[in-house]
């Protein structure tokens, strides 16, 4: 069987890491695996990848617009002439569905949402607000006019469920990322025959050489941003626990738009235990070192480096802010800690009692090793084989 995979950017964030995973796990079962893609950085790609050898990637002939009828074209034309059977289209929405469908019409496409379904609504909320703490203007939008847009004529639900519903009525197989996801999209969107509708977890690598002792280290790994990870909550958490962290490091490692907000709270409230170690293509070392993952978003879809704190035998602790986290860390207190959304105090003092009990930590961390076996590759993998077969088995 010939599958292709679509990703705007590759590599790019935890969606491609999830299809160079499946992908390698594909291939050992006798599938052909494609890429298509607007820009390929093939240097960013892990040192033991084998993917640049194992896979065919087509670049898009048009680099300014990937929703644009050249690509679609290209898509379709290119999927016609390698006998693809399967397009599926990971994260990105493809406005252009509709085109590649009707170019080539038999061949079948899957999206899979990797996000909270939703959540461009939860976004969307969270801009607005940020926005109307810059100056009394926007404030003034926001109180007057957004604020009646978002609960009065749920202008922006009504837009998002509208987009959700026409993408899941043009695609041949909707995924996502549990069956709780699932289950949500069927009720909102009133979906009555949910035969397209599939739920696959990401996967997880296992770890080589797992680092048992670890550091007095509290780590964040993740984008810099405000709206979905709301890193200076986890700053605020730590400030709460001043006196009492002295022989305990935060370290931060990533990048973005909030790094400078971020270092600024950090000075503010005069915090001399933390640390922005930037961009890393290698977080295993942080891994190995850390013995707590601390997540503080107020809304995401599964969270890859909490799975990938649980393979790395690090505790990991979040915010309960979606069915996916609650998922990976649930049972509380045994797979990680579930921290009621968005309660500082809660989450500072549960913090603290982790740091507080080593014993505990290495009880929970024996915990999560175990569990990270089930988003192993080869359990996803004959996931997508079954979705494979599925679709195939509706023409």
């Amino acid at each position: 069987m010939n599958i292709a995979f679509f990703h705007e950017y590759f590599p790019k964030g935890g969606a491609e890491r999830v299809t160079l995973d499946i992908s390698e796990y594909l291939i050992t079962k006798g599938y052909t695996i494609f890429l298509f893609t607007r820009e390929y950085s093939p240097e960013k790609l892990p040192q033991d990848s084998s993917f640049s050898k194992n896979v065919n990637v087509f670049i898009l002939p048009d680099s300014t617009n990937t929703d644009s009828y050249i690509n679609a074209r290209f898509i379709a034309e290119k999927s016609a002439e390698k006998n693809i059977n399967i397009l599926v289209i990971q994260a990105y929405l493809l406005k252009s569905i509709k085109d590649i469908k009707s170019i080539n019409p038999i061949l079948k496409i899957v999206y899979y949402n990797h996000g909270m379904p939703f959540w461009e609504i939860k976004n969307k909320i969270e801009q607005k607000k940020a926005k109307s703490k810059r100056s009394i203007g926007k404030a003034l939008q926001y109180y007057l006019i957004d604020i009646h847009k978002i609960y009065t004529f749920k202008t922006y639900q009504k837009r998002i469920y509208k987009a959700y519903r026409q993408a899941y009525d043009l695609v041949d197989g909707y995924v996502t990322l549990c069956d709780s996801y699932s289950q949500q999209i069927k009720k909102a969107l009133q979906i009555k025959d949910s035969h397209k509708l599939f739920a696959i977890n990401n996967s997880e690598k296992p770890v080589r050489n797992i680092v048992l002792n670890k550091q007095n280290i509290v780590l964040f790994v993740g984008r810099l941003t405000y709206a979905d990870k709301r890193v200076d909550m986890l700053i605020d958490i730590w400030n709460l626990l001043k006196g009492k962290t002295n022989d305990w490091k935060l370290i931060i490692v990533g990048e973005g738009p909030e790094k400078e907000n971020l270092e600024a709270q950090v000075k503010k409230l005069n915090l001399t235990n933390v640390e922005f170690a930037g961009f890393s293509n290698n977080p295993k070392e942080y891994y190995d070192k850390a013995a707590i993952l601390c997540m503080t978003s107020v809304f995401e879809g599964w969270g890859l480096v909490l799975t990938e704190a649980q393979a790395n035998g690090v505790v990991p602790m979040a915010f309960g802010c979606s069915e996916g986290v609650k998922y990976i860390l649930s049972p509380h207190q045994i797979n990680g800690l579930i921290i009621p959304p968005f309660d500082k105090e809660i989450y500072a003092q549960n913090l603290l009692s982790l740091m507080n009990d080593k014993e505990k930590r290495l009880q929970i961390q024996k915990n999560i090793i175990e569990k990270s076996k089930s988003y192993l590759p080869e359990v996803v993998g004959a996931k997508w084989i079954e979705l494979f077969n599925a679709i195939l088995s509706q023409s």
